[in-house]
């Protein structure tokens, strides 16, 4: 497949992570990708393979970072995959290291104010970055990539659930996502941009056609 006429930037969510596999919300804390992570992360990279790409940046948590290095080996990438923190994930304050159930069980009050609050209220309760400042550094990001290659580029960015949905919402609106869904691990979303940077247009939505028995965006709070 040849290069697009428009700027494609091709997002990726990182294949499943241990903390995914256990309900864990992760946010910044640190953990790998679990054995399914790993071969959706493949699966990724062999679909990637059939649209050629010029560059491939990720969040530097280990968990994307194993993704992207995966999607290299499997597309045949040999450039350098570049680590960009805006792209990481949304601190998530005293929800990190916690499935939803434990939080419960340790602070049901908290748990229960948490879950009355308007969503975009709930991160600054919960000590967490809000939409605000995830915004900030994520849209940094993708300007900066998308500076650095002209139009007519195909980009691969890796990065994660909340991050990403955040940024989707915000360019295209609060039907993206809503609710409580996610992109799927190691799902890819096509975004496109015209001459002269016009768009954004939504191309694709956190496609999973490319992994077994995967229908599209899921309901994890795990991010």
């Amino acid at each position: 497949m040849p290069m697009p006429e428009r700027q494609e930037l091709l997002m990726v969510r990182h294949g499943q992570s241990t903390a995914n596999a256990k309900g864990v919300w992760q946010g910044q804390m640190e953990f790998p990708l679990s054995e399914d992570g790993r071969l959706q992360a493949a699966l990724a990279g062999k679909a990637l393979a059939r649209e050629p790409f010029e560059a491939l940046y990720s969040s530097p948590l280990a968990r994307a970072f194993e993704t992207a290095t995966i999607i290299a080996r499997e597309s045949g990438f040999r450039e350098e995959i570049v680590p960009l923190d805006g792209l990481s994930e949304r601190h998530g304050g005293v929800l990190e290291g916690h499935t939803w159930a434990e939080q419960e069980r340790l602070d049901p009050a908290f748990a229960k104010k948490f879950l009355s609050l308007p969503e975009e209220d709930r991160w600054a309760f919960a000590g967490a970055e809000t939409d605000e400042e995830v915004m900030e550094r994520f849209e940094a990001a993708i300007s900066e990539i998308r500076e650095r290659h002209p139009e007519g580029t195909r980009i691969v960015v890796v990065s994660h659930g909340g991050a990403m949905r955040a940024f989707l919402r915000d360019r295209f609106g609060p039907d993206v996502l809503p609710g409580t869904h996610r992109a799927a691990n190691a799902s890819i979303t096509r975004i496109g941009w015209g001459r002269n940077g016009t768009g954004p247009e939504l191309l694709d939505l956190a496609s999973t056609l490319h992994l077994p028995g995967e229908e599209g965006p899921d309901k994890t709070r795990t991010e």
